[in-house]
């Protein structure tokens, strides 16, 4: 794993530096420039196209909530410099019957932010970003070549932020909202706090190819719904209930139970999930198939248990950054 812990003056900043950053871990750089008030980035490594964007007071969506600060983030397979940064259409995640691409972000503020966190693992094909937005409250983005598959299936690709891009720029939430004001929810929630969808995979799913399954329960194709809903075995706090058709980690409306107990007064130890994410079968609504975890990623309720904001966490040779309701492999 390759990993740097630095500040950030703002959202372009941040870019800029995670920019940088891919291109050390051998990204090639297809542009990085102004756009609007904030900046666009886009990046390959092999097939897999990256698209950037950090909004400064801005809306960078064909479709979205309102204007504010961020930064945004989907994938595809190729790039054309003649497109703005919100018309990268090939192989991105299209919105149901329509042709703009839409994704995911993390809603920020005009910064500073005072910690940074940028991750990539030992190939670079895996990325998580996490900013702690004001002290004590992280969002995050992420994306990667390739779940860890359950079983073999075409396809792999994925990414997850902390809001759907169509919420990212919300202009105001009430107290205790992940991902606005309070801490993100677990990477590969289902759903945003707003109900978008803020996490999808590349998979060929039945008569669905070539195409992203949005992990999601909505059906409203600006907010991230591609004509295939996924779900995951994470259980976000502010989703009403669990899905009774897959195995979750934990069942009820607010309880969380199992989760809750995850970690020992006795030894200190923290229990890490693993994020595992799931396709909805075409001719049903309640058969679902894994199509495995997502690499690095861990959900844990490890801080405020036994564990602070961004301690490390070692078990044998690997080291874990624990943030609230997750850890991201450092080493």
């Amino acid at each position: 794993m390759s990993y740097q812990a630095s500040s950030a003056a703002s959202s372009t900043d941040l870019l800029q530096q995670l920019v940088t950053f891919l291109v050390a871990q051998g990204w090639t750089q297809d542009m990085s420039a102004a756009e609007g008030a904030g900046w666009r980035a886009h990046l390959h490594k092999n097939a897999i196209y990256v698209h950037l964007r950090a909004n400064e007071n801005e809306q960078p969506w064909h479709a979205g909530n309102a204007i504010n600060y961020g930064v945004q983030l989907y994938l595809g397979t190729a790039f054309n410099g003649a497109n703005a940064w919100n018309n990268q259409p090939t192989g991105a995640p299209i919105a149901s019957g329509g042709a703009n691409p839409i994704g995911v972000g993390m809603q920020l503020s005009v910064g500073p932010f005072s910690n940074v966190y940028l991750f990539a693992d030992s190939s670079a094909d895996n990325i998580v970003v996490v900013v702690e937005k004001t002290p004590g409250l992280f969002v995050h983005i992420g994306w990667g070549s390739s779940l860890v598959k359950a079983g073999a299936w075409t396809g792999g690709p994925y990414f997850f932020g902390s809001s759907s891009g169509y919420w990212s720029t919300f202009a105001g939430s009430p107290a205790n909202y992940p991902g606005y004001t309070s801490s993100s929810n677990c990477p590969g929630c289902n759903q945003d706090v707003w109900g978008g969808c803020c996490t999808f995979v590349r998979a060929d799913v039945d008569s669905f190819t070539g195409k992203w399954i949005c992990i999601y329960t909505g059906s409203a194709a600006d907010q991230g719904f591609t004509g295939k809903l996924g779900d995951t075995s994470i259980k976000a706090s502010t989703i009403g209930s669990a899905n009774p058709n897959i195995p979750v980690y934990a069942y009820g409306d607010t309880a969380l139970d199992f989760q809750q107990v995850q970690t020992s007064d006795q030894d200190g130890r923290a229990n890490l999930l693993p994020v595992l994410l799931w396709a909805l079968r075409d001719g049903t609504t309640t058969g679902f198939s894994p199509l495995g975890t997502i690499p690095n990623v861990f959900c844990t309720n490890g801080v405020g248990n036994g564990f602070s904001n961004a301690s490390e966490y070692v078990l044998g040779a690997q080291t874990y950054k624990m943030f609230p309701h997750f850890c991201v492999v450092k080493q």
